[in-house]
């Protein structure tokens, strides 16, 4: 066997490739567990927090879409039987952070918020001609306010003291995704998820503090299918749906009240646990995916619903409620076949989303709306993308009085693409 210096040299590249990637992996998981959950809002004073129903992967830009879509060089989050369309030889590494930059308004205060989070880490690869894998780990509800009220003292109509509300926190999530092709163009996944994390909350007066954590662990399972179709060799129509069934989801509570004139703990207790159901919920979607000349173009289409209301528990005001998601994207790369411009090759995205949460507050709904704007960047690499996203929106309740918030949230995923399982061939 003859081994030239040519074929030694491109296998120290693809070792040195491989353990490059090894040590992204690792520095990210670093950066994602030291950076916590966190939010500016303060919607995420109520129950478990703010939902992040975004995956801030390669479809942010386009409307945060994926029931309907084929993961073919990014890794789908929405639905696993999606992961089928990773190719044979590939492995993907797919890491996401984010800057919000919001303006919180109520009827007499205005504030501005600024935060970076890490919002996913995930790999996948196909282990089989029929099964693609991928585990992930990504933020489920965040939890971060800092608002300081001013309150009568009792008795007198001139006096006030302050009282600050603070928390912090956020439930994650742990998940093993994978998919089977069971017929050509059918497709069958099931994603196995471990949720974990805590929230505190507390409430400081001058001479009284009062503190209380709650801690997660919940093993849930979910189930999605997709079925292609091939026009003519250039155009794929692909359907999509998903679902979770309802279970039980308790948070274990514990108390501290704490006397800050007397500098004393005067009660260290743990509570009744806040019970809870994680809901049922479903989604279809339905994407279509054309290369009929230079250009190739996707537009899809996603709808998606989680029976909240089927927690009856209400708190001030706060009241459970079902929450529905439409998602709509679309994005074109110009020219895939005889580029002459880096342009040619990018990928360019737009889309719209609109949320009604899980949440009403004093009767009135909690509604998102947004639009996004986003586009792929390929890396010398190869098929490996570092895409941004810019996402303009609006979260509140809409009534007199209530909390608004207008937000810009930039977001830039990177999807590493790596052959790590083709044979290196010597004469």
């Amino acid at each position: 066997m003859n081994i030239s210096h040519h074929h030694i040299m491109n296998v120290y590249q693809i070792i040195f490739r491989k353990v490059w990637v090894v040590l992204m992996v690792c520095f990210a998981a670093e950066f994602y567990a030291a950076a916590q959950n966190s939010t500016g809002s303060p919607l995420s004073i109520f129950s478990i927090g703010e939902i992040e129903y975004r995956d801030f992967s390669a479809t942010t830009g386009w409307g945060n879409v994926g029931i309907g879509l084929k993961s073919k060089n990014f890794l789908n989050r929405r639905n696993p039987a999606g992961l089928s369309g990773i190719d044979t030889l590939k492995f993907i590494f797919d890491f996401s952070g984010t800057a919000k930059f919001s303006e919180l308004r109520t009827s007499s205060t205005t504030q501005k918020v600024t935060n970076f989070n890490f919002k996913n880490l995930a790999a996948g690869f196909r282990i089989s001609k029929l099964w693609t894998s991928s585990v992930g780990l990504s933020p489920y509800t965040n939890v971060g306010y800092n608002m300081l009220k001013a309150q009568p003292v009792e008795g007198s109509n001139d006096d006030y003291f302050n009282t600050t509300y603070t928390g912090s926190g956020g439930i994650n999530k742990f998940y093993w995704s994978n998919s089977v092709e069971v017929l050509k163009g059918l497709n069958l996944g099931a994603t196995a998820s471990y949720y974990f994390g805590s929230i505190t909350r507390s409430e400081a007066a001058p001479s009284i503090a009062i503190s209380e954590s709650m801690t997660a662990n919940k093993i849930n399972f979910d189930f999605g299918v997709q079925y292609s179709y091939l026009f003519k060799r250039r155009t794929l129509l692909t359907v999509g749906g998903i679902y979770g069934y309802q279970s039980k989801f308790n948070m274990y509570r514990h108390s501290t009240i704490v006397n800050l004139k007397a500098g004393t703990v005067a009660k260290d207790e743990k509570i009744p646990d806040l019970k809870m159901q994680m809901p049922e919920f479903y989604g279809a979607g339905i994407s279509l995916y054309s290369a009929k000349n230079s250009a190739e173009w996707t537009v899809a289409f996603d709808y998606y619903q989680q029976n909240w209301s089927v927690n009856k528990e209400k708190l001030h005001g706060l009241r459970f409620a079902d929450s529905h998601i439409y998602n709509a994207g679309f994005q074109i790369i110009p020219n895939t076949k005889r580029p002459t411009s880096y342009l040619h090759i990018m990928s360019y995205q737009i889309g719209a989303c609109y949320n009604d949460s899980y949440l009403t507050i004093n009767g009135y709904p909690l509604k998102d709306y947004s639009v996004s704007l986003g586009v792929g960047l390929p890396l010398m690499m190869g098929l490996s993308r570092v895409n941004v996203s810019v996402i303009l929106g609006q979260s509140g309740t809409g009534q007199r009085g209530g909390i608004t918030e207008n937000y810009a949230l930039l977001s830039v995923n990177l999807s590493l693409l790596e052959i790590w399982f083709a044979k290196e061939k010597y004469k």
